[in-house]
């Protein structure tokens, strides 16, 4: 159930609105990675109608849970921030220089059925990291032994380039530089 706006309709007496609503987490069509506990997405959006578009500013709350990159534990992450984005009327050219003002500026296909939660979605894939972590300090999990370091520290990664050292065709060098003390 995407959620749309009729932004020429709804700006046509007014220069700005502002709006608080909810939209249901499950409507946004997120990857199948992505839960969450609450149902909905709390939003906070302020349009403003300028000369060649809408500048809109967005706030969302919510919170996704996600599966650290380093040891595989699910844990929740608010979402928290606000966006601003410029939603342009004018297509750039084929050949048109990108500026700096253009990082923030989405073309509007049609202002009379803009899709607010396609936006959403977006904001929530910008503002998920690549790598989520569930503690900047996680210390995952031991390739060899499978254990979760943060919970159960094992030392089988040093025990492995000690045999690598002992096996090593180097090895030999070092019997010759103690022979030769």
């Amino acid at each position: 159930m995407a959620v749309y706006m009729n932004l020429k309709n709804e700006l046509k007496n007014e220069d700005f609105i502002e709006r608080d609503f909810e939209v249901p987490f499950n409507s946004l069509e997120l990857p199948e990675e992505y839960s969450s506990k609450e149902d909905n997405v709390k939003v906070h959006m302020f349009i403003l109608k300028e000369k060649d578009g809408y500048m809109v500013s967005l706030s969302i709350d919510s919170n996704v849970q996600l599966e650290c990159g380093r040891c595989l534990k699910h844990f929740d992450m608010d979402l928290k921030g606000t966006s601003n984005i410029f939603l342009s009327k004018k297509k750039p050219g084929k050949e048109q220089e990108l500026h700096e003002d253009d990082l923030i500026t989405e073309y509007l296909e049609d202002e009379e059925k803009f899709n607010v939660s396609e936006l959403l979605r977006e904001e929530i894939l910008v503002q998920t990291p690549m790598k989520p972590l569930c503690d900047e300090n996680c210390k995952g999990i031991c390739p060899i032994c499978g254990a979760d370091k943060n919970t159960n520290p094992c030392n089988c990664e040093e025990q492995q380039k000690e045999k690598e050292r002992e096996n090593s065709p180097f090895a030999k060098l070092k019997v010759l530089l103690e022979k030769k003390k």
